[in-house]
């Protein structure tokens, strides 16, 4: 039975302006102050046969989005003529972050809410409100984003204000007695009035002294738990509540027997997600602002959990990359928020993630809707809901890894073990593992030596001896996924480490950035000072170009470039707050390499990096000598020398803005047959190249050249080129008759 709303309140005794938008939640920290939003009604929503329940999580850009999301799935709906129509429930509020969606599902199911979809959206509040909240407000870091706000007093606070407001009442009341009394004129009676104004006044004084000591003081009610994490280990103890915050979702959700998706917010400060627009740069871009930072730190540690939330049987998605290709505005401030064309192709997107569910969902009853893997799922959730695992741990000899449980039973042991081996050298894998650079490994409790006594589990496996850098182990069902997991990162011997970091220590980098990277001893050394797991969770690669195609292996050469991938844990370890590892480079000599740290997957890494190799001075000088008594072929941005089967480029007044656009050369033979079939219907060769792999600047100058093919050439044209505005500038050159 729904309760009728309630008669305004008179202007006389409220004043609207006064009226606060959101007020405290018992559970989820706040939220609106309207008696009839999805969050406040109850009884919670449930399934009918004619609906689909969407609940929608997430903080202020879910909340923009869900009317957009609403229309998306109307549409698709409608167009597949699907007989049951979505409801898309608004559980998302401003500043929500986890665990707060965790907690509101969670609460909504326990009052007999249902869900078909669970959608959570969110991202950018788990990394700008929780690391922020503990150093900026005092307040517990996962604590809502608004609990400072709804918590301004303390119960003590409140009981002294109200103590000085009685006393300030008696003190009005004694001052008027003193002024109307038939004994005003009494010595003794105004003496009397005096002496208890003054013991009133008194009383005042102190208690305004005990409220300001309580406003100073630290409350567990006003500010939650003292926060126990220094302050670089917030944003990674953020990430890793993301995390799980996501898996509880999910759990939770297939218990339920509801499907359950993660989208991971875009943001204009995740690098590539979008080419801003002067309007945006302008009101939407603070990248030292109050957000930016914090996105720009946070989000790699919330993506490197992208490879493993599917793995972990989520349907999670990262939507960072969801305007990369959009030149419009959407975005309308520097935190996150977009326009409404923004919220439109968002909501089109999450809609074509959700096609799968949708169609199954809009078809059948409440009942049948849930999938074989869906029923599957909710039964390892029942099984699995709140499994605490086995604790996992290596002996001190390092080669045997310990099991244990406690409170364990024979249905603990019976699902299978797991476990994941990645060695520091890749040749130590059987060849049939290299190329998932990690050794697979499933046996039985019984295998392990297990044994139950007293309510105790206990298990050790023997490692193998080669050495290893990584392992992660737990138990799994086949074809449901895993009951638990732990991960273990196998440190090099910090001498090493120490003694690495010790040698880069009295150099300067070759370049800084989100690691510093050194060139010593032929090795390519990566340095964090303020280093923590999660920095080094995501895989490294490296690309390396040579100085000469011919030191690549035949499979590399259309390339150009050596390419390798690593583990951190593989090359080097974490050591006194830092981390630091070690990549032996090849011998040939470098033009140039490109690293950084990427997700499987994903379409940007999560930094990159470029490094060139100093050119050759002496080599660059002797050109440009022979050069003196010759006369160019042509004159443009660059005097062009043909000579010695090479074409010479030669500014002689040159910045670094001159060489940065893209070169390009297009090579008419005499003779179309010494062409590649595919360009005889172009009739010329075409090739480009970037000025730093082919010269360099050197006093002043700067001057690059170019081997030609061996066939004789009739014509050639050449010049820079920007794409998608065209040639800076362009020459023809005619061979001599």
């Amino acid at each position: 039975k729904k309760h009728p709303p309630p008669p305004p309140p008179s202007q006389d005794v409220v004043d609207k302006d006064a009226t606060p938008w959101h007020i405290r939640h018992p559970f989820y920290g706040y939220t609106r102050n309207l008696p009839y939003h999805d969050l406040n009604t109850m009884p919670p929503r449930q399934r009918r046969g004619d609906t689909v329940v969407v609940g929608l999580l997430g903080g202020s850009v879910a909340k923009g989005v869900r009317p957009f999301l609403q229309a998306a799935l109307n549409r698709r709906f409608a167009a597949n003529n699907l007989p049951r129509q979505p409801i898309v429930l608004e559980l998302a509020e401003y500043g929500q972050k986890q665990p707060q969606q965790a907690v509101i599902v969670a609460n909504a199911l326990l009052l007999g809410g249902e869900f078909d979809l669970i959608v959570n959206l969110d991202g950018h509040n788990e990394t700008t409100g929780s690391a922020p909240l503990a150093p900026e407000q005092g307040v517990f870091p996962f604590y809502h984003y608004y609990w400072n706000s709804q918590v301004d007093l303390t119960a003590k606070e409140l009981l002294l204000i109200g103590n000085i407001r009685l006393l300030r009442r008696e003190q009005a009341r004694l001052a008027a007695v003193g002024d109307r009394s038939p004994l005003r004129w009494s010595g003794l009676f105004g003496l009397l009035n005096r002496w208890r104004q003054e013991r009133v006044a008194a009383a005042i004084s102190q208690r305004n002294r005990e409220l300001a000591v309580a406003a100073a003081a630290y409350s567990l009610e006003k500010y939650g738990p003292r926060n126990g994490w220094a302050a670089g280990e917030l944003l990674p103890a953020a990430a890793r509540v993301w995390y799980r915050g996501s898996l509880t979702l999910d759990r939770l959700a297939a218990v339920a027997g509801a499907e359950y998706y993660h989208f991971l917010q875009p943001s204009q400060y995740v690098p590539g997600a979008k080419p801003l627009t002067p309007q945006e740069l302008e009101r939407a871009y603070r990248p030292e602002g109050r957000h930016g930072p914090f996105i720009i730190a946070g989000y790699p540690l919330l993506r490197q959990f992208n490879r493993d939330l599917p793995q972990q049987g989520v349907n999670y998605f990262d939507l960072t990359g969801v305007f990369a290709d959009r030149r419009e505005t959407l975005y309308i401030d520097a935190c996150c928020h977009l326009n409404d064309r923004g919220n439109e192709l968002l909501a089109a997107e999450m809609a074509r993630r959700l096609e799968p569910a949708l169609r199954r969902l809009g078809m059948e009853s409440p009942a049948a809707a849930v999938s074989p893997l869906a029923a599957a799922r909710r039964k390892a959730a029942l099984v699995s809901a709140g499994y605490p695992g086995f604790r996992v741990s290596l002996q001190d000899d390092g080669k045997q890894l310990r099991y244990v449980r406690e409170d364990c039973a024979t249905k603990d042991q019976a699902a299978r073990f797991f476990l994941h081996l990645t060695p520091r050298d890749l040749t130590d894998l059987p060849p049939s593992r290299r190329e998932q650079g990690f050794d697979d490994v499933a046996f039985n409790f019984a295998d392990a030596a297990g044994r139950l006594q007293q309510g105790e589990c206990a298990a050790q496996f023997r490692l193998p001896d080669y050495p290893i850098a990584a392992l992660r182990t737990g138990q799994q069902i086949p074809g449901v996924g895993e009951l638990w997991s732990a991960q273990i990162i196998i440190p090099a011997e910090p001498g090493q480490l120490r003694a690495d970091y010790a040698a880069v220590a009295a150099v300067e980098p070759v370049v800084r950035g989100y690691f510093d990277l050194y060139e010593l001893d032929n090795r390519l050394i990566y340095l964090r000072e303020t280093c923590a797991a999660a920095d080094m969770a995501a895989a490294f690669f490296l690309h390396i170009v040579p100085a000469e195609g011919a030191d690549l292996p035949a499979e590399r050469r259309a390339a150009g470039f050596a390419h390798s991938g690593f583990d951190f844990a593989r090359q080097g370890g974490q050591f006194d707050g830092k981390c630091l590892a070690a990549v032996a480079l090849p011998d040939y000599p470098i033009k140039e390499m490109r690293t950084g740290q990427h997700i499987p997957g994903q379409k940007d890494p999560l930094w990159s990096v470029r490094l060139v190799a100093a050119p050759n001075f002496d080599q660059l000088r002797a050109d440009y000598a022979a050069l003196s008594a010759a006369n160019p072929a042509a004159r443009s941005n660059f005097d062009l020398y043909w000579q010695d089967n090479r074409l010479v480029y030669l500014r002689r007044t040159c910045a670094a803005d001159d060489t940065a656009a893209g070169f390009f050369l297009h090579i008419v033979p005499a003779d179309l047959a010494d062409l590649p079939a595919d360009r005889r219907a172009a009739g010329f060769a075409q090739g480009g190249f970037e000025f730093v792999r082919r010269g360099g600047h050197f006093d002043g100058k700067c001057l690059a050249a170019i081997a030609l093919p061996d066939y004789p050439i009739k014509e050639m044209r050449t010049g820079q080129h920007i794409p998608g505005q065209g040639d800076l500038w362009s020459v023809e050159l005619k061979a001599a008759p």
